[in-house]
């Protein structure tokens, strides 16, 4: 049995060599080289190469792609109709609607193509014909006949859409064509395919250096191209309505899939520069930073950095206008006049725009927040963050003297509180290098870091409606923290909502304590009363209290008030979980691995 076996696996192995084919050797007393002869791995070699010398890599464009993704359905729909398949042309039907749509979408046309009208008719005859053999529908099973009455259901809705273009293509089929074919060709040669990078730079060896430097040539996008086609022209052609009806688009478009979430940024700064009136360019504005806040959609992100500073400045050029035209009035509540950022400078009269200041402020504080959350606290990187700070102090201070202004003094204390949360932490050494920071600021600083935007905003016309700056872009601090934590306090104790007291008296009450006035920030919190209801606050609140109490025991301690320390103190260590309440991560523990998210 043990010699059958092994001979039998001996003529295996040679009936495997002999499919493998013979070696070949080398003549010329040269080694010789074993290379099987297989037929399929030398025509897969040789068709390799011969695609790699004789073939061009091209790239379509999408608008090809969706334009060729209908004309296969197109072909489905003629097999289905000659072997009278109602449930596959139902099925084409649906798809070339969708594709039609992602077609207008990408193409950003208002033209239905040619194909698409030439199938309606194609499913129109079809239909009719149908309709009038009614011994053959008959005959059909149960599913094609109910594909066939929900065609004509679902047709005869679509067509009164289409009704002129497919009257027109009734009447003369081959000139519909033949503009088709025209259209397609200009396509083409304004989208050129984008060629393999040797390629360009073996053809461009002639040509000057500058012109195509690395053998890449740089190229618009098509919402590009269609922008530069609206509006790169005189200005005194680009009405309001032009603007208007374009803003609207975009801001349909706001959420949609598909929808590139810097790309409708690129498109929003180009309306704004564009704006005809200033209360269009400040409707546009405040679409514009809220597409800014879309950049990032995760909770677990932060919002890039040159992103937020370009909202930053956004914000600023809101303030502006709002400051030059008292007129302007923003709320969020009433719903303004479709038509009425078309009124000029040259109108006395309110004009009401959409928007929220206020929430737009806590909104980038967050994202700061976040960003410092996710960059490591021993790199460059996060000191270079933390000098971005007076900047949104600035806009702060701005925003709460406007909301003041206008006697929005609710709004004004959420937005103070906002500014205090960045103070009550900071010794007076840290407030005194704040202050020096924000001091050196120059006109051009706060934009450092964005060349990517700063370069998209370069292209195209200047500005139709130019701003002044009239809000300071430099924070003013007071000598003394203690000084501007009083002048902000006050104004939130005597306007804010119970949230926002609760929370500036926990700031005062650790500045006090940092400051090593322990009678002061004692009292305070007796007065408050906030240990008994502090429980049924939200998280945040919570935690506020803790590292309140906290740097109040430090402080008791700092000053030889060694019982009252311990009493601060007491509560906090007796569960054992103190780095859990002040929130600076998870506490050790001998049977338990904490995980990344818990060290976060």
């Amino acid at each position: 049995m043990a010699m059958k076996f092994w001979t039998q696996r001996e003529s295996d192995s040679e009936d495997e060599e002999s499919d493998y084919g013979e070696e070949i050797e080398t003549g010329g007393g040269e080694p010789s080289t074993k290379i099987a002869d297989n037929k399929y791995l030398k025509h897969s070699y040789d068709s390799d190469s011969d695609d790699s010398d004789d073939q061009k890599r091209v790239v379509r464009s999408v608008k090809d792609k969706r334009f060729n993704e209908m004309n296969a359905t197109v072909d489905r729909m003629k097999n289905a109709k000659n072997i009278n398949d109602w449930v596959s042309l139902l099925d084409c039907f649906d798809k070339i609607n969708k594709q039609l749509e992602k077609f207008m979408r990408i193409t950003e046309s208002e033209k239905v193509p040619t194909l698409y009208i030439k199938a309606l008719v194609l499913l129109e005859d079809f239909l009719s014909q149908a309709l009038t053999k009614k011994d053959a529908k008959k005959k059909m099973s149960s599913s094609n006949a109910k594909a066939l009455n929900s065609m004509k259901q679902k047709l005869k809705k679509n067509n009164k859409q289409y009704e002129d273009l497919i009257t027109k293509y009734k009447e003369n089929p081959e000139q519909s064509e033949e503009d088709e074919e025209d259209e397609q060709e200009e396509d083409e040669e304004e989208d050129s395919e984008i060629e393999d990078p040797t390629d360009i730079a073996a053809s461009d060896d002639g040509e000057e250096e500058d012109d195509s430097k690395d053998g890449w040539e740089k190229k618009m996008s098509k919402k590009d191209k269609l922008m530069d086609k609206q509006f790169l022209k005189d200005p005194r052609e680009i009405t309001w309505d032009t603007i208007n009806k374009k803003f609207k688009e975009v801001v349909a478009a706001r959420g949609r899939k598909g929808t590139g979430r810097f790309e409708q940024v690129e498109q929003l700064t180009f309306l704004r520069k564009v704006a005809k009136t200033h209360a269009q360019k400040l409707e546009i504005l405040f679409s514009l930073v809220s597409a800014q806040f879309d950049v990032n959609p995760g909770l677990s992100g932060h919002m890039p950095i040159h992103v937020w500073k370009k909202c930053v400045q956004n914000m600023l050029i809101i303030l502006d206008i709002l400051v030059q035209y008292p007129n302007i009035s923003v709320d969020d509540k009433v719903e303004p006049d479709e038509n009425e950022c078309q009124k000029g400078a040259d109108y006395y009269g309110t004009i009401r725009i959409w928007g929220n200041l206020m929430a737009f402020v806590e909104r980038i504080d967050t994202e700061f927040f976040k960003s410092l959350q996710c960059i490591d606290a021993h790199t460059r990187e996060y000191i270079q963050r933390l000098r971005d700070e007076p900047l949104f102090v600035a806009l702060a201070q701005n925003v709460q003297e406007y909301l003041e202004k206008v006697g929005d003094f609710k709004a004004a204390a959420k937005v103070a509180l906002r500014r205090v949360e960045h103070i009550y932490y900071k010794p007076q050494e840290v407030y005194d290098a704040m202050r020096k920071r924000a001091e050196q600021i120059e006109g051009g600083d706060e934009v450092e870091g964005q060349e990517p935007v700063a370069v998209e905003e370069n292209r195209g016309p200047a500005t139709f409606v130019v701003t002044p700056e009239l809000v300071p872009r430099k924070p003013t601090f007071l000598e003394s923290s203690r000084a501007l934590m009083d002048f902000l306090v006050s104004l939130i104790y005597k306007y804010g909502d119970d949230r926002t007291k609760a929370r500036a008296m926990l700031c005062d009450i650790y500045h006090h304590a940092l400051l090593d006035k322990f009678p002061t920030a004692r009292d305070l919190l007796l007065m408050s009363h906030l240990q008994d209801s502090i429980q049924h606050m939200d998280i945040s609140t919570q935690i506020l209290f803790n590292r309140a109490m906290a740097q109040l025991g430090v402080c008791a301690f700092r000053n030889g008030l060694i019982t009252e320390g311990h009493s601060c103190l007491s509560e906090l260590y007796s569960g054992g979980r103190v780095k859990e309440l002040l929130a600076q991560g998870v506490s050790q523990s001998r049977y338990h691995e904490k995980t990344p998210e818990q060290v976060f």
